[in-house]
């Protein structure tokens, strides 16, 4: 799997050159392996793509997220076929017990509330709040029917915001930057669902009609507090600069504990995901690998 993440801003053009990608800006050129690479974060509106370039991008499972003019990805460029046997998979997905779904997702819910629960610790909130996070995550029943994960959101936010604080409210600068970081992994999540074969339209929990990766919506839940960490410890000031963005997309190479080793978070994303098929193919939960943030540690460039 590759490990870079190119981020394209001011260039004139990306092509391609043997098994390379070029970029190209007025007489200057640079040349990167595809083998070397996992991502292409393209934030220029006027960048040239050739399609002999595109082609060869999802021959070799490579993330290609166009953005908008707020930056944020638009778009996702993904193979049609991503795994040697996408039949077989995407025969299993449709058969996943409806009680082994339900269990996993209440796995992932935990997880999700213990994460942030480490991220208050980290930032030194109050024992009693950090505590009571840790008791919903124990309360939550199969499916969250109770939904710990609302109860937890709400204390947790309010904990690093002021009592006006939503997730919606655009005057906060902060949600800019987590919308971005989120948008950001759940692309990651979503290339490699397809890269395994499996059908990103079809999720767990998440039965959105009008999203095209409900799987990848279920998978990034305990993902989510290492953003939250990035963005709580090194809040954006005033704007999401590029730098700031740049800072945001190498978050894929933070790195969580996972299966008790610590993982980048690209790495981490695949370790999960084949956890799942895993444990859907057993019906065993301890099959299930989920990323804790007990020793995170960010990406330094």
């Amino acid at each position: 799997m590759g490990w870079r993440i190119i981020h394209i801003s001011n260039v004139d053009q990306l092509s391609l050159q043997l098994d390379n990608l070029k970029v190209k800006k007025a007489d200057d050129e640079v040349r990167v392996p595809l083998r070397d690479i996992f991502a292409i974060v393209i934030e220029d509106l006027t960048c040239k793509l050739t399609s002999r370039l595109m082609i060869e991008l999802s021959k070799n499972n490579i993330l290609v997220l166009l953005c908008n003019q707020k930056y944020l990805p638009e778009c996702i460029v993904q193979p049609v076929s991503g795994h040697a046997l996408q039949y077989r998979q995407m025969v299993k997905q449709l058969n996943w017990g409806t009680d082994l779904k339900a269990d996993l997702w209440k796995k992932i819910i935990q997880k999700k509330i213990l994460n942030q629960a480490e991220v208050m610790k980290r930032n030194d909130i109050e024992k009693n709040r950090v505590f009571k996070l840790k008791e919903l995550a124990t309360n939550v029943e199969t499916e969250d029917k109770s939904n710990m994960e609302g109860q937890a959101a709400r204390i947790y936010f309010n904990s690093f915001f002021d009592e006006n604080y939503t997730r919606s409210n655009p005057n906060y600068i902060e949600n800019a930057a987590l919308d971005y970081g989120y948008a950001i992994v759940h692309s990651a999540i979503a290339r490699t669902v397809v890269a395994k074969g499996l059908i990103s339209g079809l999720g767990i929990f998440h039965k959105g009609e009008r999203n095209p990766h409900n799987l990848a919506s279920d998978i990034i839940e305990p993902f989510r507090p290492i953003i939250d960490y990035f963005v709580v410890k090194q809040p954006p000031e005033g704007y999401l600069s590029k730098d700031y963005r740049i800072q945001l997309i190498n978050l894929l190479h933070a790195k969580v504990v996972i299966n008790s080793k610590l993982q980048t978070l690209i790495r981490s994303i695949e370790i999960c995901i084949d956890s799942f098929l895993e444990y859907f193919e057993t019906g065993k939960s301890e099959k299930i690998q989920l990323p804790s943030l007990d020793k995170i540690v960010l990406y330094e460039s």
